[in-house]
C-alpha cells in the first residue's frame, strides 16, 4: 500500500512539473482583466507608475475610439529634495506621445492629500473628480498584473455611485503571462501581486504603505 502511494506521489509530482507552463500562465492569467468597451467615450485614466507600458497602450485605445479624454493621476513625490531630477507623469507621458505621433490632450486629476502613494489613492481622487465632471463610465489603464487588483480598488471606492469602471491591460515590455517566471521583475510582480490584493480585500481605507506599482 505504502509502494503504491508513494509511486502515485511520484506520478503526481512528474505530472505537475511537465504542465508547469500551463499552471504558471493559468496562475498569471487570474489577475488580468482587459475588458474595455469601445465606443463609449469614455475617460480613459492612466494609473501612475509604469508609464512605458501605460501610457502607449492609453494612446492606442484613444486612437481606437475606446475614450474621448485621457486622463494621469498625480502621484506623490517620494523626496521633494531630488524630485526636480526626475520626470513627472505628466511629463513622461507627453515625452511618450509625442514620440509616438499621436495629437491628445492629456489631463492631471487633482490629488485629495498632495498626490497618491496607492491605487485606493488614485480611487478616492477620481471618484470626486468624476462626480464633478458627471463621469458615468471610466476606462483605466495598467499593467497586466496589476489590472484585478487595480479594477478591485476602484470598484470598491465606487461602490454607491452610479459610475461603471473597466480595465485595460497593459503588456510588459520584459515579461507576459506566458513567460514570467523567467525574469527577476516577472517573479517580482507575480508573487506580490497576491499579497497585495489580499491586502486590498480587507481594508477599506487608503492603504498608503503599499506604493503605486
Amino acid at each position: 500500500m505504502k509502494r503504491k502511494i508513494f509511486i502515485s506521489l511520484i506520478v503526481l509530482v512528474v505530472l505537475l512539473l511537465s504542465q508547469y507552463k500551463i499552471l504558471l500562465t493559468g496562475y498569471a492569467n487570474f489577475f488580468t482583466i482587459d475588458d474595455p468597451t469601445h465606443g463609449v467615450n469614455a475617460p480613459i485614466l492612466i494609473l501612475a507608475g509604469g508609464a512605458a507600458t501605460r501610457v502607449p497602450k492609453a494612446l492606442e485605445l484613444y486612437e481606437k475610439g475606446y475614450g474621448n479624454r485621457l486622463l494621469l493621476t498625480t502621484e506623490r513625490s517620494w523626496n521633494s529634495k531630488i524630485a526636480h531630477l526626475f520626470s513627472t507623469n505628466e511629463q513622461m507621458a507627453k515625452r511618450i506621445s509625442q514620440e509616438l505621433n499621436v495629437q491628445a490632450e492629456l489631463e492631471v486629476v487633482p490629488s485629495l492629500k498632495g498626490g497618491a502613494t496607492s491605487t485606493f489613492d488614485e480611487a478616492h481622487d477620481l471618484l470626486v473628480f468624476c462626480s464633478k465632471e458627471k463621469i458615468k463610465h471610466l476606462i483605466i489603464v495598467t499593467d497586466s498584473f496589476h489590472t484585478r487588483r487595480a479594477l478591485y480598488a476602484f470598484k470598491k471606492v465606487f461602490q454607491g455611485s452610479d459610475i461603471k469602471v473597466e480595465a485595460s491591460a497593459a503588456p510588459n515590455e520584459i515579461f507576459s503571462e506566458e513567460n514570467w517566471w523567467r525574469s527577476d521583475r516577472g517573479i517580482s510582480a507575480y508573487l506580490l501581486e497576491p499579497i497585495k490584493l489580499a491586502v486590498y480585500m480587507v481594508s477599506n481605507k487608503n492603504v498608503s504603505y503599499i506604493k503605486n506599482d
